[in-house]
């Protein structure tokens, strides 16, 4: 994660760079993919429905209970899936610290924006700042409303189910759509750029093994829904694309000026 070289480039024309992820049709089709997913899991509230009853052992209620369905989510109570949460909660806050240490370090020894490790490092800080802090947790699971399932009436909970992308005042606080742990866990695909693309293409398997277990435990334990973790997760990777089109396009503009004022 250490050697770069100071001009960017595209992929398989540099060892290091954005690479794809800085291409605005990338950025373009996934918006387009996030808008779609969201329209079909709001229309078609079976299969979120179906999935999370997939994990859901339903019980008989107690006489005093007040439910109409009584159970809960056993895979909440096995320890190693509660270890294994724990872990990946704390993983995208492990791997910004060792990014900001790298960039202030950089910094110290003279590296400017026109290095590309201080362009990737910043842009990627920046994504998780603004993708799983200010859209997902500041603004979307304070704003939207859906009630998590664990607190629905389809598994035992006091609230209706509320459909994806759908605007409600059920849920006051911390609620289920977007997940935030999925979006977190989801910026670690935004480091692959610290890396050359050759190993990029090594660790992405790894990443994606953890996004995806990251995605199974939140449904498994009944705290999101499917849609809660696919759209959490690819809102991450559509802020990074975002930002990364933007400081290359931004980066590309500046060096043309600079060219002009030398000549």
């Amino acid at each position: 994660m250490v050697y770069y070289r100071t001009t960017s480039a595209s992929c398989g024309k540099a060892l290091y760079g954005f690479g794809v992820w800085s291409q605005p049709a990338l950025a373009i089709s996934l918006i387009l993919v996030w808008a779609a997913l969201a329209i079909l899991f709001n229309r078609a509230p079976e299969i979120d429905k179906a999935v999370s009853s997939f994990f859901f052992l339903s019980s008989d209620c107690i006489a005093t209970a007040t439910a109409k369905i009584c159970g809960d989510f056993p895979a909440a109570s096995v320890p190693l899936f509660k270890t294994l949460r724990r872990v990946f909660y704390a993983l995208p806050i492990v791997a910004a610290s060792v990014v900001v240490t790298i960039a202030l370090r950089d910094v110290a020894s003279g590296l400017r924006w026109n290095h590309e490790r201080i362009r990737i490092s910043i842009v990627s800080l920046l994504t998780l700042a603004i993708g799983p802090g200010l859209l997902v947790n500041a603004f979307m699971k304070e704003f939207i409303g859906r009630p998590r399932p664990a607190n629905t009436w389809l598994f035992g909970g006091e609230q209706p189910f509320v459909a994806a992308a759908e605007w409600s005042h059920v849920c006051q606080h911390n609620c289920s759509f977007i997940s935030g742990e999925a979006a977190g866990i989801a910026w670690l695909v935004c480091l692959l750029p610290l890396w050359p693309h050759q190993t990029r293409k090594k660790l992405m398997w790894p990443i994606a093994a953890i996004i995806i277990t990251t995605d199974f435990l939140r449904v498994a334990f009944g705290r999101h829904y499917l849609s809660d973790v696919v759209l959490g997760s690819l809102s991450t990777v559509i802020v990074f694309c975002v930002l990364t089109t933007i400081c290359e396009s931004w980066t590309g503009h500046w060096r043309g000026t600079s060219k002009q004022r030398i000549k």
